[in-house]
């Protein structure tokens, strides 16, 4: 979070989907029991993956195994 090289949107994104998920404004309303549960459950985990295979591509970043703008192989 701290470092300056990381683009503003992909430190966000981890933010927004809990801001998606507490908003009483969905996709589908929760009011639908089941779809309306799985649409947030779907952002969160989105959001999840995405943060941590980020964290994985700073780190190799870091490490100095990966350029600042190559993508990384798991």
């Amino acid at each position: 979070m701290r470092d300056p090289h990381v683009a503003l949107w992909r430190k966000l994104a981890g933010v927004l989907a809990v801001v998606y998920f507490l908003s009483p404004v969905d996709a589908i309303p929760d009011v639908i029991p089941v779809l309306g549960w799985l649409d947030d459950l779907g952002v969160l985990s989105a959001a999840a993956f995405f943060m941590v295979r980020e964290v994985q591509r700073h780190q190799l970043t870091v490490e100095g195994t990966a350029t600042p703008g190559s993508a990384a192989s798991p």
